[in-house]
């Protein structure tokens, strides 16, 4: 057996169960007491709905209790809940309702990425940090990193992919400038052109099926041999499928041969697991 943690499986496992071991409770806790969680893997909060849900709750109150785990003496941290915990202190409260467990750091980055990810909340950057987060900081690989969040192992592989871009276009995508389908693309450029189209895009507001059209006309200029609509089509398919970028190089009907491009040993890994 393995010296690796046993990874939990489904959001159940991650936040307890009622038939866990683990002891939860519900109490009021003293806001001072709270610090925001490490482990959150959002990383923008918007103001102004941040705003609204405090005037909800300086209204109701605080209607479902943000979950933390204890770290010390009168000392909390937030697993899942921070916009909650962020309009309470907004809306002037002092305490606040929390359900309390015991978790390890693995089990809290995991439980703050599912509880976001199974709402949707994080934008693409976020959601790729997430996962490398829990690959760098517990060494998981990335079928793990799947197993452990209910994701199929090609989506770990495409997100994680984001997180070669250039950072000004990383910025772009999580302002929301730019699409994920956008980034798709642009992943598969080198450095220097991803950022000059990603500018394009963002100036032009160019769709990803028009995003897409320039830069195959761009590749047909530049090519001595022009691939077909289907070909280049086949390719993309394949890229995002298999989680790296795949060209097809056809010297006739019959004969040829499919690339594979990786920047890393562990891709590289992750290639070879997949074909044998």
């Amino acid at each position: 057996m393995s010296d690796k943690k046993v990874l939990n499986r489904g959001l159940d496992a991650l936040l307890g169960s009622a038939q866990g071991t683990t002891q939860r409770t519900v109490k009021e806790i003293q806001i001072t007491e709270i610090s925001p969680g490490r482990f959150q893997p959002r990383q923008d909060f918007n103001e102004e709905k941040i705003a609204e849900l405090s005037s909800s709750i300086k209204k109701h109150g605080v209607l479902s209790p943000i979950l933390v785990r204890e770290i010390g003496l009168n000392a909390f941290e937030v697993i899942a809940g921070e916009r909650r915990l962020r309009a309470s202190k907004i809306a002037g409260l002092n305490s606040i309702p929390c359900l309390v467990d015991q978790k390890e750091d693995q089990n809290a980055l995991e439980a703050a990425l599912i509880e976001n990810l199974q709402r949707e909340d994080l934008n693409s950057v976020e959601e790729a940090r997430g996962y490398d987060r829990l690959k760098r900081e517990f060494g998981l690989t990335q079928e793990e990193v799947a197993g452990a969040t209910g994701k199929a192992r090609s989506t770990i592989a495409n997100s994680l992919r984001l997180l070669a871009l250039p950072t000004p276009v990383l910025e772009l995508l999580s302002q929301g400038s730019l699409e994920k389908g956008h980034a798709k693309l642009l992943v598969s450029l080198d450095p220097n052109k991803a950022l000059n189209l990603a500018k394009q895009i963002v100036s032009s507001k160019l769709t990803v099926r028009e995003a897409q059209n320039l830069t195959s006309k761009k590749t047909t200029k530049n090519s001595t041999k022009t691939k077909s609509k289907d070909l280049l089509n086949i390719e993309q398919e394949m890229s995002e499928g298999f989680g790296h970028k795949v060209e097809i190089e056809a010297k006739n009907k019959k004969t040829g041969k499919v690339l594979i491009h990786y920047s890393t040993a562990e891709e590289l890994e992750n290639i070879i697991s997949k074909l044998v």
